[in-house]
């Protein structure tokens, strides 16, 4: 009985620790862009997630709708200013981060580079 209690034990203290610390992966609040691999910041503006599933940009008030996919690690603008952007959920240091990707976004004319939007708390 106390081997069966301590397995039990340590399974659920794994699995707390393997649970997302957010719901959805990426908390709201605004996103600071930067284009990589300098410091410039990207002439659109910063992303903005309003709550579950809308966001807009900074310099627009254009909303939108998003969904967050944890499993893959990717962020689907499904509506609004980035609608069919791809894009990754990353970590920059410790904070969580939206990349777009210059390869996989070449034909939307973002911008010259990867851009990165780090989470301004």
């Amino acid at each position: 009985m106390k081997s069966f209690l301590l397995f039990l034990f340590t399974f659920l203290l794994l699995q707390s620790n393997a649970q997302p610390k957010t719901s959805g992966g990426l908390p709201p609040g605004r996103y600071e862009t930067s284009v990589k691999p300098g410091t410039s910041k990207w002439e659109r503006g910063d992303i903005i997630l309003l709550d579950d599933n809308r966001y807009r940009i900074s310099t627009s008030e254009e909303i939108g709708e998003y969904r967050v996919s944890v499993a893959a690690q990717r962020i689907m603008f499904t509506s609004g200013p980035l609608r069919a952007v791809y894009a990754k959920v990353v970590q920059q240091g410790k904070k969580p981060a939206i990349e777009l990707p210059f390869a996989e976004n070449s034909h939307q004319h973002l911008a010259t580079a990867d851009i990165v939007a780090v989470w301004k708390q």
